[in-house]
């Protein structure tokens, strides 16, 4: 059967693969329907596109690492995300390729993203697990309250990487689970992606992404003078220089949250720490460090 599957004279296996890797690069597979190549799925958009990759795949010996290359270099890749208004009221779906469609980072990998760039991502696995150390089922747990479990798998201070996460049926951790990641009690061909309160809500108030503001803003205060710390930040989470522009927005942001803080109830933090912290909370928070350039 494995021969068969695997088979060259079986050209199924082959394009739901190549779909499979083009859903994972381009946020939508040339079949939409993933799980279902099939008559009851829908048609591809680009069926010549799709065999060709097909047959190429085969003929390179299902090479994946190939496969990946030929598309990241293709020009359709390389679109930037710009809407032109004549092309997103003909096409708004994209079906045919005009753009790159703007998608956000997911779950592992926005909490990954938060973890390196606070300095806290630790690469190898942990010792043990968090829900070896609960016990078997329920027994030896205090009833009522709140669960240990659910804290545990929640620990802010956990600074693994997200592959490594425990998975607990009906019991994701936060991060995971507010921003889509695949129930693992189905088998998920297509993550659904949503825009919720609940995610904005996180990244404002969760302590785990509290905790990677702090810790960036620790870095950041040992940058030198502010539009030295600007531009660090800038690099640090966007990958890209700040422009003048924003470098002003940022000093009158920073100027405006410590002078509040100062003016307040007295705190045992420093009003410029708390600024520079809340500072790379809204970075956390913005569009372009949640969504792929």
């Amino acid at each position: 059967m494995a021969r068969w599957i695997a088979s060259p004279e079986n050209p199924l296996t082959a394009r739901v693969w190549v779909n499979r890797v083009w859903l994972q690069l381009f946020g939508r597979g040339l079949v939409p329907t993933p799980a279902d190549l099939g008559l009851a799925g829908r048609p591809p958009s680009h069926p010549e596109l799709l065999d060709l990759l097909a047959v190429r795949f085969v003929r390179d010996g299902w090479s994946v690492k190939r496969l990946v290359r030929t598309l990241v270099q293709s020009r359709v890749y390389q679109l930037s995300t710009f809407a032109s208004p004549a092309a997103l009221e003909s096409d708004p779906d994209n079906t045919l390729l005009w753009r790159m469609s703007p998608r956000r980072l997911d779950a592992e990998v926005l909490r990954d993203s938060m973890l390196a760039v606070s300095g806290r991502l630790q690469l190898n696995p942990p010792a043990g697990s968090p829900v070896a150390r609960q016990g078997e089922g329920p027994v030896g747990r205090p009833r009522g309250g709140p669960d240990p479990l659910t804290a545990a798998l929640n620990d802010p201070r956990g600074g693994e990487r997200s592959i490594y996460l425990p998975v607990v049926r009906d019991n994701l951790p936060e991060s995971m689970s507010i921003f889509d990641a695949a129930d693992p009690s189905l088998i998920t061909a297509d993550r659904p992606q949503t825009t919720v309160p609940s995610q904005a809500l996180y990244l404002l108030n969760n302590p785990f992404v509290q905790l990677q503001a702090d810790t960036a803003a620790d870095h950041l205060l040992g940058a030198g003078d502010t539009p030295a710390r600007v531009q660090a930040a800038f690099q640090q989470f966007y990958g890209r220089p700040a422009s003048l522009g924003e470098v002003a927005e940022a000093r009158q942001f920073l100027a405006t949250y410590a002078n509040r803080l100062a003016q307040g109830p007295g705190s045992r933090r420093s009003p410029e720490r708390d600024a520079w912290s809340a500072f790379c909370q809204v970075l956390f928070a913005s569009a372009e460090f949640q969504y792929r350039p």
